[in-house]
């Protein structure tokens, strides 16, 4: 049974297009110069070292700022015959319990990647030399964001097991 979803608050609405945007900008960043890069080695002989470094870590942050997006539209992997064979009750206990877990993990990722980060600043990358941190502070960014998202799925999750609808999009298709 469809449910309308009720009208997202202005404030959620502006983290949901950030988070969108930032995204886009990676991607497209990524993009661009991986194809700058393939035309520039094939055509002009010259390859330039950093892109692949830059992009391989810009790949990382693409990987964690998107798990926040793609965990509201139920796009990670989930068992769901468990919670569809139980009585409505306990379907929305179990899933209580659930959102209580990933909050959970999701803090205690994020705790331990201000640590991890913080271990790496005093290491640097092979080519940039840049420190290791900025690349693991999209661990604990990542995991904050993701719990932000979570809480703002959690309520119409836990009450009738939907996650949110983006139009022309069905994770549980592919």
């Amino acid at each position: 049974m469809e449910h309308e979803q009720p009208a997202r608050p202005a404030m959620e609405r502006y983290f949901l297009e950030a988070n969108r945007w930032a995204l886009v900008l990676l991607l497209g960043a990524m993009a661009v110069l991986v194809i700058a890069n393939v035309i520039s080695r094939y055509v002009f002989s010259v390859s330039f070292t950093w892109v692949e470094e830059v992009t391989r870590y810009m790949m990382i942050w693409a990987a964690f700022l998107g798990a926040g997006p793609a965990l509201r539209v139920g796009g990670h992997i989930a068992i769901e015959t468990l919670p569809a064979a139980l009585p409505p009750g306990m379907a929305r206990a179990l899933r209580a319990v659930l959102v209580v877990v990933m909050a959970i993990t999701l803090l205690a990722m994020g705790w331990l990647g201000v640590e991890y980060a913080i271990f790496g600043w005093e290491q640097e990358t092979p080519v940039l030399n840049w420190p290791f941190g900025k690349v693991y502070l999209a661990i604990p960014v990542g995991a904050a964001l993701m719990l932000v998202h979570l809480v703002l799925v959690a309520r119409q999750w836990i009450g009738m097991g939907e996650w949110d609808k983006v139009e022309g999009f069905d994770p549980q298709a592919l």
